[in-house]
């Protein structure tokens, strides 16, 4: 891509973060999404593209703001991942490991998912495809462990503090391995998981449309992806047709979701978390802490901004 469209969606995770942390702990999920997915379409739509949204979770709901299919004032076709706030019930309790994201890259890169469960299993550059998602969750700790260097005990694995996950929490515990639960904000884990700060693997089942941006971030920071969307029915099945999955045994990895280097990712943090650090008010603005990244040149950026208010409001 010529022009570098991380810095340009970056306004729109700010904002779309700022507008979510004014909600922040009043406990009102809908109000915080909404509000959240509102501000960062209305961003998003000054950009100079013809922009496809694709992969949006919520799309559908009608108790929730839709984010229209098409946004931008025209020029060439992308597609865009909006998540305007990962992880809404965290944030709206006042919890941590809210985000806001967005992904741009030409027309046809991302790949489509059905709105299903997805088991994931994500891992940094230094562990790489020692993975394997068909084998026991022990067995790919282990490798992870030996890839890095560590032993078993010292290796941290990410897992969401689900019902769904209490045999895999059960097994990982017993080879040893350190464990690090969060109640909500997937794509934050697995971004822990790839950077090695806070973990060394994630695992565990979350939404195929999150692992299309956590492909799209292996893209551009490096590491390694193994996914499997879960169809409990033929509806499922027919719902996977519709987005052209015709293999229901098919493991997806990164350059089955992302097509191209040719992508960028910014994120904002709304709250503190495994990634980012959430937004501080000030007594005339806030300071955003974001993320920005872009495949072709593997370059990536960590930016503190300060807004103040009394100059331009954002509210």
């Amino acid at each position: 891509m010529d022009t570098n469209y991380g810095m340009e969606i970056v306004r729109a995770t700010e904002i779309a973060a700022l507008t979510a942390a004014r909600e922040q702990g009043l406990g009102n999920h809908a109000e915080i999404l909404n509000r959240a997915r509102s501000a960062i379409a209305k961003i998003l739509n000054r950009l100079k593209i013809d922009g496809v949204i694709v992969n949006d979770r919520f799309r559908e709901r009608p108790e929730l703001f839709q984010i229209p299919p098409r946004l931008g004032q025209g020029g060439p076709t992308m597609d865009l991942m909006a998540v305007g706030l990962e992880a809404h019930h965290s944030a709206a309790n006042g919890g941590n490991n809210a985000i806001s994201f967005a992904v741009i890259a030409p027309e046809g890169v991302i790949q489509s998912v059905p709105n299903l469960s997805m088991y994931k299993i994500v891992v940094g550059p230094k562990v790489g495809d020692v993975i394997d998602i068909n084998q026991p969750p022990v067995t790919n700790v282990k490798r992870t462990a030996r890839a890095l260097k560590k032993y078993t005990e010292n290796v941290t694995v990410c897992i969401l503090n689900q019902a769904r996950h209490k045999q895999l929490i059960k097994e990982v515990r017993q080879c040893g391995a350190r464990i690090k639960l969060i109640e909500e904000g997937e794509i934050s884990g697995c971004l822990s998981a790839i950077t090695g700060e806070k973990a060394d693997i994630y695992i565990g089942y979350g939404y195929a449309p999150e692992g299309a941006l956590v492909a799209a971030s292996i893209n551009c920071l490096g590491g390694y992806f193994e996914g499997k969307i879960f169809y409990e029915n033929d509806r499922d099945r027919k719902n996977a047709r519709n987005h052209g999955i015709v293999d229901f045994e098919k493991i997806f990895r990164v350059h089955d979701l992302v097509r191209s280097k040719e992508v960028a990712i910014a994120a904002t943090g709304i709250t503190d978390g495994e990634f980012l650090e959430g937004v501080r008010f000030t007594s005339n603005g806030a300071v955003t802490t974001s993320f920005i990244a872009r495949a072709e040149t593997k370059t990536y950026r960590k930016l503190e901004t300060r807004h103040f208010f009394d100059y331009k409001p954002v509210f």
